[in-house]
């Protein structure tokens, strides 16, 4: 059975290192595509993928099934570097 084509959308930092707003990958699962991102980019965006929350469609995967997460054909994972600020 082939795996599911799902958008990854990158914001702030990580869109800089990545030198794109989004790609499409083939994954079943959320740990899936975060093996796919680390061998296609390198170190730097590895170091801030690294602190990045991550969400499928509109949820945090901190309350589904982690990196675990299955996913399906037409999901979006977001990918959200840290922010601080005052």
């Amino acid at each position: 059975m082939d795996k599911p084509e799902v958008t990854v959308r990158f914001y702030a930092a990580l869109r800089a290192r990545a030198g794109s707003d989004e790609i499409l990958c083939r994954a079943a699962n959320v740990k899936d595509v975060i093996r796919h991102l680390k061998s296609s980019f390198g170190p730097d965006f590895n170091r801030v993928l690294n602190s990045c929350h991550i969400f499928l469609n509109e949820e945090n995967i901190v309350f589904m099934r982690g990196v675990s997460t299955r996913l399906k054909e037409g999901d979006t994972l977001h990918i959200l570097p840290p922010t601080g600020g005052g």
